[in-house]
């Protein structure tokens, strides 16, 4: 999945597919755009066309789709379905779909691959379709129509389909459901309703051992879009004084301040390898790859979801299972209160090592593979 937004986390679990087939010696080509997301690849690659968010033209969504995500405007509108996702980054656009499918069908009929792996990709799914070859790809229940879904969104993809002679459903949502294999890079706990041809693979790598470090610190993620910068640089401040240790913000500036005797530590991005083996508590926006980086490390997670449809869904997951409470306003005393209650009542987090032995148990990118060997023979 490629689009102008920042959004690193389909792209990283890309890598990391493409790492597990080259493990065993499969050859692997990574489809990628000029996005700003897709970055050192580690294998071969083909560059694909990126969409513009709704559709606008080019000159015009370069510059005031990533003003608008600085501003945090993106988070004041409810993103109801991952249909709505694929349509707010111009993926359901019937021309930028056309384009895409046209390169990827040149490429496929040039190489016939065994396999398509998709991270998200409607083009992909249904070049693959198209030709005959088989494809699997990245899934999740709230990607899944069953959950939520807008097909008003993709009377596009559905004239593409009937021009290709292919089925045309009323969602787009149901074209990642007829994948082969769907896996889902969680576990039952978090996901209890998979959906059909779904396999739980858990962490796509093996989580480090755990080093027994001090926790010493707190790391602050709130995505890119959804809430100002400002907004997590003040909430860094606020967790500083109430736990009483350094703080790091990653999606902000760089900057470094003092709060209460501590520093909070301001970056574009950190390391979150050297970070969560020290952290107290992870407070992040619900993200899959947050969450489940905070679980890989037992660390304690605060999720600010916003009014994004799948961060509530993890929101929710993480709370029941009791690895993390939820804050619905991006208020800083407010974030900084619910850490300081999950710190203090150790109950509250006291499912994170069950979770953890759950996702560890599932295979990971070795279990895909083993999947897609026998998928193709």
């Amino acid at each position: 999945m490629v689009a102008r937004s920042r959004m690193g986390g389909p792209w990283s679990r890309a890598q990391r597919v493409a790492r597990a087939f080259q493990d065993v010696g499969h050859e692997v080509m990574l489809a990628w755009g000029d996005d700003g997301n897709c970055v050192d690849p580690i294998a071969p690659t083909l560059e694909i066309p990126v969409p513009s968010p709704l559709g606008l033209p080019e000159a015009i969504a370069r510059h005031t789709f990533p003003l608008a995500s600085r501003l945090g405007l993106m988070g004041r509108k409810p993103v109801r379905s991952f249909e709505e996702v694929l349509w707010l980054t111009g993926a359901l656009n019937e021309r930028y779909t056309r384009a895409a499918v046209d390169m990827l069908r040149s490429h496929m009929r040039a190489t016939r691959p065994d396999v398509v792996y998709s991270e998200f990709s409607l083009a992909a799914v249904i070049t693959a379709r198209a030709e005959g070859i088989p494809c699997v790809g990245s899934a999740s229940e709230p990607t899944t129509a069953a959950y939520a879904s807008n097909p008003r969104n993709s009377a596009g993809i559905r004239r593409l389909l009937h021009e290709m002679g292919m089925p045309a459903p009323a969602s787009s949502l149901t074209i990642f459901e007829g994948m082969r294999r769907r896996f889902i890079p969680s576990c039952p706990t978090l996901e209890p309703r998979a959906g059909e041809r779904a396999v739980y693979c858990g962490f796509l790598d093996e989580p480090s051992a755990l080093t027994g470090m001090p926790r010493d610190c707190a790391l602050v993620y709130l995505g890119a879009g959804s809430v100002p910068a400002g907004v997590a640089v003040r909430a860094g401040r606020e967790l500083a004084e109430v736990l009483g240790c350094d703080v790091y913000v990653a999606g902000a500036p760089e900057a470094t301040q003092v709060s209460d005797g501590h520093t909070v530590t301001c970056a574009p991005r950190f390391d979150v390898a050297e970070l969560l083996p020290r952290a107290r508590v992870f407070v992040h926006h619900g993200g899959q790859n947050s969450m489940m980086d905070a679980l890989s490390y037992e660390v304690p997670q605060v999720i600010v979801p916003g009014r994004v449809f799948e961060r509530q869904f993890n929101a929710e997951a993480v709370e029941n299972a009791r690895c993390g409470l939820t804050v619905r306003a991006s208020q800083p005393a407010l974030i900084a209160r619910t850490a300081r209650t999950l710190v203090d009542e150790p109950a509250l987090a006291s499912g994170i090592r069950g979770v953890r032995a759950e996702l560890c148990s599932l295979g990971g990118g070795a279990r895909i593979v083993r999947e897609v060997e026998e998928l193709v023979g």
